[in-house]
């Protein structure tokens, strides 16, 4: 999807086999609105490090939209982290985004 993530594929690639998934992806299911089904994908992809960039990146639209916001900068990034505690991965969240008290 975004810049970020698309700089830190580039980056990440010469380090070793790199699964690379957006809110569109078709093999696995990566969309941060829809947190239900993202721990399935963890599980399936087995990853040893998850670097996240995803975000709700528009402030303006952060602070109209709080719970949307909350759920693709806050629950889903936990639901990600849990599984990958439960296989023993490495979880880096990577963001740009000014963090709000209203959102933690």
């Amino acid at each position: 999807g975004g810049q970020v993530g698309w700089e830190l594929q580039r980056s990440l690639a010469p380090l070793g086999e790199l699964v690379a998934l957006d809110f569109d992806s078709t093999d696995f299911h990566a969309d941060f609105s829809r947190p239900e089904q993202l721990a399935a994908t963890v599980l399936a992809v087995r990853p040893d490090v998850i670097v996240n960039a995803a975000a709700h990146t528009a402030v303006d639209k952060a602070e109209s939209e709080p719970d949307f916001a909350r759920k693709l900068n806050a629950t889903s990034p936990g639901v990600v982290a849990e599984a990958a505690q439960q296989m023993g991965a490495l979880m880096v969240h990577y963001s740009t985004v000014p963090m709000y008290s209203a959102l933690i």
